[in-house]
């Protein structure tokens, strides 16, 4: 009698007629997201606009050594700008189009990724069948209500997801050998598989509660054990080589320019005079229990909870209440469950505990939905797991009629596209900046335009002076170094500002003893904005002279 394999098949075995497609399908998949990325149009989302084209080009002009600018692209400033730098180079130098099918083909790895962890953890005698569904699970997983809306979209949650994902597939693959051989010949796997989902954490943090998610799942699929332990451990190892791989650098910017490696988040930690203590959030969720608990439906039925756009997608509240049912079913009667029929046991009980884990960091930590992107991939699997752990007769029939539902409801989000391609990122119109090696232009209010900053003369230096995250009356530490910027500044000031938002300025202009001059301004428009949608994103600016009064 032949012994189990230790490592799970990713594709089915060689020589079967289904092995042929799938691998045609797997290598045409990326590609097909890259037409998507087409069909969708082009993205002039906010974050584009506020600091993904900035950072990347402030980066690789040296503009943060230098210190030239501070904060024009608001504070997502202090955020690791290598994440953004294949795309920036990309679009300048190939079409845009071109580039933003690139782009879109990246994101579309998540599909075969998806696909092996499918084929890895389901239990289908038939390849065949179990292909189909394993590709039918994994289109499910990409097209959701976030993920469409990011596809050809430079947010990039879907190009750290295939850290998430590949960590979580060479786990699988060799769960058996990690949990069954010694530690001294697994610690190079276990190592291995922490560095992707690490070094997608060192370049977007958000990435964070699937590195705890993963590494106390496998502790936990190990049955709380030492080897399991050890593995956890080891694993952790390769997170953090993974994050200093590609933050390292970043953390240490900000730590010799900020005080802290993490700022302006985690302050209680770091305690840089230049923000208070804590961290900085978008979305909290509400400190009450039954809320908490609660909260994948609220926020399935109000995505705004969560996220600063309309989209519909059930599929976390469904595998929400999946797992708690199956949690409670394994409880009550753990002899019914039966964990070796539908999927493999280990990497089934692996993969629904680094969700549970990770799920919980993340609503503990800021509920941004983009951030749970991975789990939306994985959802529709995790979905067919769990229904495969209830007493159903026909748990594959029902997983099925689940799955269309939500399809059925399924609504995408819609960050901002235009379908009339622009040539480039950023078209500006504008006057003339005279003597621009002595002009410091200053920004102000909450909206996003510092993509704007590359078409002026690189000489200019920019300061904003207020913004989402810092604004001057809160009397901040941050306001010294914006101070220290503007008056250390001994030539021409000009203030660079939304035509409609010239008055929003008033306030921080007055703090910082500065004086608006209205008759000395011009516009600029912005040629890539096509219309104003909800003041979101406006066409037209103005840039107006401004003169140093008495400091406050």
């Amino acid at each position: 009698m032949s012994k189990k394999p230790l490592t799970a098949a990713l594709l089915p075995p060689p020589g079967d007629p289904a092995r042929c497609w799938v691998a045609a399908l797997l290598a045409l998949a990326p590609l097909g997201f890259g037409l998507l990325a087409l069909l969708l149009g082009q993205s002039v989302a906010w974050d584009l606009r506020n600091y993904h084209w900035y950072n990347a080009w402030a980066y690789l002009t040296g503009r943060y050594d230098s210190d030239i600018d501070f904060l024009p692209s608001q504070l997502q400033f202090f955020f690791n700008p290598w994440m953004d730098l294949p795309f920036y180079m990309l679009a300048t130098h190939l079409p845009l189009k071109l580039a933003v099918f690139i782009l879109g083909a990246v994101q579309g790895l998540n599909f075969p990724l998806l696909f092996m962890l499918s084929y890895a953890v389901l239990k289908i005698k038939d390849t065949r069948h179990k292909s189909v569904a394993c590709a039918a699970l994994s289109l499910m997983g990409m097209l959701g209500g976030m993920g469409i809306s990011e596809i050809g979209a430079q947010f990039y949650d879907n190009v750290t997801s295939i850290g998430v994902l590949l960590s979580a597939l060479l786990i699988v693959r060799n769960l058996d050998t990690l949990l069954s051989k010694p530690w001294r010949e697994t610690m190079k796997i276990v190592v291995l598989a922490g560095l992707p989902v690490g070094i997608a954490t060192g370049l977007k943090l958000t990435v964070a509660p699937f590195c705890v998610g993963l590494c106390l799942a496998l502790w936990i699929a190990g049955k709380l054990d030492e080897k399991g332990f050890t593995a956890a451990f080891f694993f952790g190892l390769g997170v953090t080589a993974g994050v200093l791989l590609s933050y390292g650098h970043w953390g240490w910017y900000l730590y010799t320019h900020y005080d802290s490696p993490l700022f302006p988040f985690f302050n209680r930690i770091f305690n840089s005079p230049h923000v208070p203590p804590g961290y900085i959030e978008d979305f909290v969720v509400p400190n009450r229990l039954p809320l908490q608990l609660l909260y994948p439906f609220l926020f399935s039925r109000n995505p705004l909870l969560v996220n600063e756009i309309w989209w519909q997608d059930w599929r976390i509240a469904t595998l929400y209440a999946l797992m708690i049912a199956a949690g409670i079913f394994r409880l009550a009667l753990p002899k019914r469950v039966a964990w070796g029929q539908a999927s493999e046991p280990a990497a089934t009980v692996f993969l629904l505990s680094a969700a549970a884990v990770s799920y919980c960091v993340w609503i503990s930590v800021e509920a941004v939905y983009r951030y749970l992107l991975p789990l939306e991939m994985l959802a529709p699997l995790l979905i067919a797991l769990c229904l495969g752990l209830l007493p159903l007769k026909r748990p594959a029939i029902v997983a099925a009629l689940v799955l269309l539902a939500l399809v059925a409801t399924l609504r995408p989000g819609d960050w901002g596209r235009r379908h009339d391609w622009a040539d480039k990122i950023a078209d500006v119109r504008r006057p003339v900046v005279t003597s621009p090696g002595n002009t410091m232009i200053l920004m102000a209010g909450n909206d996003a335009y510092a993509y704007m900053i590359p078409e002026f003369p690189p000489e200019i230096s920019f300061v904003r002076l207020q913004s989402r995250a810092f604004h001057p009356e809160q009397g901040w530490g941050i306001n010294k170094l914006i101070w220290q910027r503007v008056y250390a500044h001994n030539g021409k000031i000009l203030l660079l500002i939304p035509a409609g938002k010239v008055n929003m300025s008033a306030p921080a202009l007055h703090y910082f003893g500065l004086k608006l001059l209205p008759r000395t301004c011009r516009e600029v428009t912005d040629m890539v904005a096509e219309t104003e949608k909800d003041d979101l994103f406006p066409r037209m600016y103005r840039l107006c002279d401004i003169e140093k009064g008495m400091r406050q």
